[in-house]
C-alpha cells in the first residue's frame, strides 16, 4: 500500500493547515479520529498520522476499534475517560485501550495538533501506566523520529515508521510512574500566575517568590511534569495571547508586542515565528 498526503505538500504543518481549508469535520470520520489527517501511512494493522482537530470541537463518548497513542503537539484539550478527567496539552501522550471509551472537548482558542498511532486489538499489548503519560526523553525522541519518517519517501520509511511505532507503544507500556506522585499543588499555581501575568516582566525567580518556592525546586519541576523550562511557558503563553490579539483586534504588530511583554516587534517576531512557523503579520494575514 503506497505512502500517501490527503493536503498538498508545503513547508510546515501551519502552512498545511491552512492548505486544507475550512473547520468543518466529515461526519463519515471515527475509525482511527475526528480530524482531518494532514499526512498519514497505513501499516501492516498499524496506522500513522498527524491529524488536526478543529477548535471548538465537541465529541461525545464514543471509542475505536483500534488502540491509540496521542502525542499532543500542539493546543490543549480536555478528556473524559473511565479513571476521570484530564488536561492535556502539548508535551503529553495519552493513549487507550481498543474499544475504550471516551469524550473530548477541544478548546476555543486555538486547533490541536496530535501524532496518532492506531494499532489493531491483535497488536496491542497491556498498559498499566498512570494516564496522560508526561512525554520523557525516549518517547520525545520516538515521536520527533515518527514526524521525520512521515516526511520520507523513501522504501524503507514503512518499515522504520513500524518499528518507531511498536518502540512508542512498548515505551509507555514500560511506564512505571506511581499515580501518587502527581504535579505538586504549587506547579498549577505557578502556571496559573504565568498565565495571569505574561504581560508583565515575570522570570523564574519572580515565579518562584510569588508562590513560596525555591527557583531550583519551580525549575525541576517544570521540567518533570510539564516538560518545558518556566522561560518556554512564559514564551508558550505570551505567544497565545498574541495569537488571538492578532485576529482579536487592530493594534498594530508594535504595540501588540509592547503589550504582552516583548522588547520590541522584532523581539516579537522571533519568538513567534520560532514557536508558530511563520511571522505575526502572515498569521495575522492568513487568518482574515
Amino acid at each position: 500500500m503506497t505512502f500517501a498526503y490527503r493536503t498538498p505538500v508545503v513547508s510546515d504543518w501551519y502552512s498545511r493547515r491552512h492548505a486544507i481549508g475550512g473547520r468543518s469535520v466529515s461526519t463519515t470520520k471515527g475509525v482511527h479520529s475526528f480530524g482531518k489527517e494532514l499526512r498519514f501511512c497505513q501499516l501492516n494493522g498499524i496506522r500513522i498520522s498527524e491529524t488536526l482537530m478543529p477548535a471548538g470541537l465537541q465529541l461525545d463518548e464514543h471509542s475505536h476499534q483500534a488502540g491509540q497513542i496521542c502525542f499532543v503537539l500542539e493546543g490543549e484539550y480536555r478528556e473524559r475517560a473511565s479513571e476521570g478527567d484530564h488536561r492535556l496539552r502539548p508535551g503529553m501522550l495519552q493513549f487507550h485501550a481498543p474499544g475504550e471509551r471516551h469524550s473530548n472537548i477541544f478548546s476555543s482558542e486555538s486547533d490541536v495538533l496530535a501524532l496518532l498511532i492506531s494499532i489493531d486489538p491483535d497488536r496491542w499489548i497491556q498498559i498499566a501506566a498512570p494516564r496522560p503519560v508526561t512525554v520523557d526523553a525516549l518517547l520525545r525522541d520516538l515521536g520527533a523520529q515518527i514526524r521525520y519518517e512521515l516526511g520520507q519517501l523513501d522504501d524503507a520509511r514503512r518499515a522504520a515508521l513500524e518499528g518507531w511505532a511498536m518502540l512508542s507503544l512498548s515505551a509507555v507500556a514500560r511506564r512505571h510512574d506511581d499515580p501518587h506522585t502527581g504535579e505538586p499543588p504549587w506547579l498549577g499555581e505557578a502556571a496559573a500566575l504565568i498565565a495571569r501575568r505574561a504581560a508583565e516582566p515575570i522570570s523564574l525567580n519572580t515565579v518562584a517568590a510569588a508562590i513560596g518556592v525555591h527557583r531550583a525546586t519551580l525549575a525541576a519541576a517544570f521540567r518533570r511534569f510539564r516538560n518545558i523550562s518556566v522561560g518556554e511557558a512564559i514564551r508558550q503563553e505570551r505567544v497565545r495571547n498574541v495569537k488571538r490579539a492578532l485576529v482579536g483586534n487592530k493594534m498594530s504588530l508594535c504595540e501588540i508586542a509592547v503589550h504582552w511583554g516583548f522588547h520590541d516587534q522584532a523581539h516579537m517576531g522571533r519568538v513567534f515565528r520560532k514557536a508558530i512557523g511563520v511571522s505575526p503579520g502572515a498569521y495575522r494575514s492568513a487568518r482574515r
